[in-house]
């Protein structure tokens, strides 16, 4: 794709959705999601100049200019239809350090294994490092889980995702307190004491407060008021100085750190009431961990705005970054904090519940690893949002366990048919063999087979036809016809029954009837219980089976 093209195409509609007046920033993140190698200041003369050219444009054309693009498609992503994901140019001269950093309030989910996927592929293709990096630092709102390197390891490590180093940024804290200080010596930073409803007006209008022009000493001072928690929860916040009259409010003096009165952390056990905002504690993590690559969503995109103010005091180059649209699957639930209320609340059973989206409830149903890494890495890069759909998941994972699945013959309403007159017979199914009785012998059929076919004739699969004499609630009754020619309807059965459990992919459980050649299977082993469906061994015990559905 040619940049000047695709900035003057992403102009010209943000000058026609607003008013003949395109943007700068809003077609720079466009353009730059659409060339995420390439360093944004390398972008930005021609970004400009093509945005003058759509604003200089008259209505009747810029109108006729948005028709032709829209026929075209303004739909950000056709650049990854190549497989594989894109080469980094700038990789040739530095090396590839990515990072993983979640908030450790859940476990992983599809969505946020989408970064985790595409981060360590991009270090592994370069011979670099992945880093896992939690994004701890909330001990009020997002409170980190206990033992959240075990479960996310757990969950990376099944995904085959090999992390080179492990940090947690509840552990830094002395680190952020020492480059606060550096800030406010800098002049770079300031404790605000205003009433934040008062501060808030004063940004609308572009104006300062009173606190930001205070000197270094009494910022420092009161800096100590906040670390020795002389100031209250609410009473300061540290800010740093950026562009007052910034287009976005949120970027203007956006704060560093806060003070927490009752901070409860798993980690951090003495009582330190001074936390860094997310996008400090990442920014500077970022920079003293090495890391050269960040991959995160689109959401996070003025991160980068903000985060750079930061830098330019520090002096600190800033990281190339790759932002990618959100990620959804049909129908499910990714937001780790609604997940967690409905834990809490009971809707849910657990981060595994099989209704859910997380890795671990994939893994439970029997989705493979590979399945999953293949669905990310399709979508490459995209900075479109992107919804994944249940069949895309299942026919990959088909194609990925259906080899070495054993057959097993099912039935979700067994009845018990008896035969009379039977003739002795030995025959193979799917591989196995059985031998059956002569004079009376004993099938599990599946009852919708033979419900309403009384006095009619129908075959039993690789064995006789039979003529239904009596179907009851839990039996029926048949007796042997002839062995050829076979007719329909063909029917399979079983001859020695196991009871199971089955978790549905909606959470019930239901009650049903396999060949006791499932006995062979042990936990964690898939089957095709047949006619039904693919699913997976999740527990045997005291003579229970217990199975998960994975999918048809």
């Amino acid at each position: 794709m040619d940049v000047r093209k695709q900035a003057f195409k992403y102009a010209v509609r943000n000058a026609f959705e607003h008013n003949g007046k395109a943007d700068l920033g809003a077609v720079i993140g466009k353009v730059k999601a659409l060339f995420p190698e390439r360093k944004a200041s390398d972008l930005i003369g021609v970004i400009k100049e093509e945005v003058e050219r759509a604003n200089s444009l008259s209505a009747e054309l810029l109108e006729k200019e948005f028709k032709r693009f829209e026929e075209e498609g303004f739909e950000l992503g056709a650049r990854e239809e190549r497989k594989g994901l894109p080469e980094l140019e700038w990789a040739k001269d530095e090396s590839v350090v990515t990072r993983f950093a979640p908030n450790p309030n859940g476990p992983l989910h599809l969505g946020s294994a989408r970064a985790a996927i595409l981060s360590h592929e991009y270090a592994r293709k370069y011979n670099g490092r992945f880093i896992l990096r939690f994004d701890d630092t909330d001990p009020k709102v997002k409170k980190p889980i206990e033992n959240a390197e075990e479960v996310f390891m757990g969950d990376l490590d099944w995904l085959g995702l090999k992390v080179d180093e492990v940090f947690f940024a509840s552990d830094r804290l002395e680190i952020y307190h020492k480059l606060m200080k550096r800030l406010i010596l800098k002049e770079g930073a300031y404790v605000c004491t205003c009433k934040p409803e008062e501060w808030r007006e004063k940004i609308k209008r572009k104006e300062a407060c009173k606190c930001r022009n205070e000197d270094r000493g009494t910022q420092l001072e009161k800096f100590k008021k906040m670390l020795t928690h002389q100031f209250k929860e609410g009473e300061a916040v540290l800010r740093i100085k950026t562009d007052l009259n910034h287009k976005d409010p949120s970027v203007r003096d956006w704060w560093i750190a806060k003070i927490v009165d009752k901070p409860e952390h798993p980690r951090v056990k003495e009582k330190i009431f001074v936390w860094p905002s997310y996008n400090f504690a990442s920014a500077v993590d970022d920079h003293e961990l090495g890391v050269t690559l960040i991959i995160r969503g689109q959401e996070h995109q003025q991160n980068e705005t903000k985060q750079k103010y930061l830098y330019k005091y520090l002096e600190w180059e800033y990281p190339h970054s790759i932002y990618i649209g959100r990620l959804q699957l049909e129908g499910t639930v990714l937001s780790t904090s609604k997940i967690s209320l409905g834990i809490e609340s009971g809707k849910y059973s657990g981060w595994d519940d099989p209704r859910l989206g997380t890795i671990k409830a994939l893994k439970r149903r029997g989705f493979a690893p590979q399945v999953i890494k293949k669905v990310i890495l399709d979508l490459g890069i995209k900075a479109r949002d992107a919804l994944v759909e249940w069949k895309t998941l299942e026919a990959e994972n088909r194609e990925a366990i259906a080899e070495d699945c054993k057959k097993i013959g099912f039935a979700k309403e067994p009845v018990i048919l008896i035969v009379e007159n039977s003739k002795k017979k030995k025959t193979v199914i799917d591989g196995e063999e059985f031998f059956i009785e002569e004079n009376l012998q004993k099938f599990f059929v599946e009852r919708s087979d033979i419900a309403g076919m009384e006095g009619k004739e129908l075959r039993l699969r690789e064995a006789y036809n039979i003529k239904v004499k009596k179907v009851g609630e839990l039996r029926a009754f048949a007796e042997f016809t002839r062995e050829e020619p076979a007719i329909e309807p063909i029917i399979p059965w079983f001859i020695e029954g196991k009871e199971i459990s089955i978790v549905m992919q909606d959470g019930k459980k239901i009650r049903s009837m396999a060949d006791k050649k499932i006995l062979s299977l042990k936990e964690g082993e898939h089957c095709y219980l047949n006619r039904f469906g693919f699913a997976i061994v999740d527990s045997i015990k005291d003579n229970e089976m217990e199975l998960w559905f994975t999918h048809k």
